[in-house]
């Protein structure tokens, strides 16, 4: 349902650009105009539409439970066609030769219109169609940590898609979900159902929920267990899913020899593009570092790699010298937190535009890290970690990555449950890994480097 909706606002935010780009032409000379530009105009600013989309994304425009309160929507769509018009302009006017007519007045008109009416299509959506005409009755059946986090998310966030109806179980809900009707057991449950039943593992063998669902199937119901729904609505794996068959039917990374060779091609290439950037922004970065703190410029630690081998990872120094070593530690390793008064005031600026992570491109040449991946942890923090969560060392069947699902979820782990909860957003990439979830991080690590919003 969730993507269902995503795609839906893609088609209609083409229908606003394209219904944009012809108003322009009928405000800049009528109908006769029309005619005479129409084919001149329609496949750069096709390519541009294209373009417009990804830039919504990079934005957030298509995240659906970041797009309130209404200020945000607003925001967002503004610079998004900011961006969109000067990427318009310049395409314009470097191939202004193949392009016929004089584009200014119409690319004015385009961006204002076809914005507008993107953003007057998100309010309507979201007023209408989103929370109301879109969304599906679901039950679920037994009381759980994760049916509880999914009944809250889901009443709190009705553009999701779904109005939970009803929970089966005999123990007592909690106050602040005492208004889902529930039922005792399934025999209790009504012949008709709701559109969806999310079964928790203690109902897989209920022989009368059996029954219900099976006179249901002529109605179309969905019947998901508990934790694939969970996985699927909340983007990482449920611990109590964790064991060693599911990682032998999920993790078969046989399957993607061809993705693996592509994305090495993508990492060199992710690399090289690194190193120019470092190359042009190492003198400004080099002196401010001095200039602002004591210490080296560049900052080297052991960290563990694919398969639990060490190599050693190199990054611009963001924070100060309190160790005989040089380390910014007196007593043992410790995770870095939020606002850790360890970090230089010029530290904060490299870690909220990711230019301390610049010099890695050093470590994905070498192959030792991806452009993706789970983010690569200590020695001493990833034996802690494993003693206490057994299946810990499987987020090394793959690279460490310069960025990754997990980082773009939270900022810091700095406790055993927030790494467990790094864990399953780990579990859940190694898991779901392909173009298009890469090129979606990817997108999102723009929009947190643009937002100078890095850790």
């Amino acid at each position: 349902m969730y993507r269902f909706k995503q795609l839906t606002l893609i088609g209609g935010d083409l229908v606003c650009l394209y219904t944009g780009l012809l108003l322009a032409l009928i405000i800049r000379g009528g109908s006769n105009f029309v005619s005479n530009q129409a084919a001149g105009l329609i496949s750069p600013m096709t390519a541009l539409f294209l373009v417009a989309l990804v830039i919504m994304f990079i934005t957030g425009l298509y995240d659906l439970t970041r797009l309130k309160p209404r200020k945000t929507l607003y925001q967002k769509m503004i610079i998004a066609g900011g961006v969109w018009a000067i990427i318009a302009v310049l395409t314009f006017y470097l191939f202004a030769d193949k392009v016929a007519g004089t584009p200014k007045t119409i690319l004015a008109l385009t961006t204002i219109i076809s914005f507008g009416l993107a953003t007057a299509w998100r309010v309507l959506y979201d007023t209408l169609l989103s929370a109301t005409l879109w969304q599906s009755t679901i039950i679920f059946a037994g009381i759980t940590a994760e049916t509880l986090e999914l009944c809250r998310l889901l009443n709190s966030r009705p553009e999701i898609g779904y109005r939970v109806s009803g929970i089966i179980d005999k123990n007592i809900l909690p106050s602040e979900l005492a208004q889902i009707k529930q039922y005792p057991n399934s025999a209790d449950l009504p012949d008709k159902l709701a559109n969806t039943v999310v079964v928790s593992p203690q109902f897989e063998n209920d022989t009368e929920l059996t029954k219900k669902l099976y006179h249901n199937l002529s109605s179309h119901l969905q019947v998901e267990r508990l934790d694939n729904f969970y996985e699927k609505t909340m983007k990482r794996v449920p611990p109590f899913a964790l064991s060693e068959t599911w990682f032998l039917t999920n993790l078969t990374e046989q399957n993607k020899k061809v993705y693996d060779r592509g994305r090495l091609l993508f990492d060199y290439l992710g690399a090289i593009l690194m190193a120019l950037i470092f190359i042009a922004t190492f003198p400004v970065v080099a002196i401010m570092t001095k200039l602002t703190s004591t210490g080296p410029i560049f900052f080297k630690q052991i960290r563990t790699g694919r398969n639990g081998h060490e190599f050693e990872v190199i990054k611009y120094r963001t924070m100060k010298v309190l160790g005989a070593n040089g380390s910014a530690e007196v007593g043992g390793p410790q995770f870095a937190s939020v606002k850790d008064e360890r970090i230089t005031g010029f530290g904060k600026f490299l870690r909220r535009t990711r230019l301390d992570e610049l010099p890695q491109f050093w470590n994905i040449l070498k192959n030792e890290m991806a452009f993706i991946g789970p983010r690569p942890e200590r020695p001493e923090f990833v034996k802690q970690l494993t003693e206490k969560m057994p299946y810990y060392a499987v987020r090394h069947l793959i690279k460490p990555g310069l960025t990754g699902w997990a980082q773009l979820q939270h900022n810091y782990y700095g406790t055993l449950d927030e790494n467990l909860r790094k864990l399953e957003y780990d579990l859940y990439y190694i898991k779901n890994r392909g173009a298009l979830l890469d090129l979606a991080i990817v997108l999102r690590t723009v929009n947190v480097i643009l937002g100078m919003r890095g850790r």
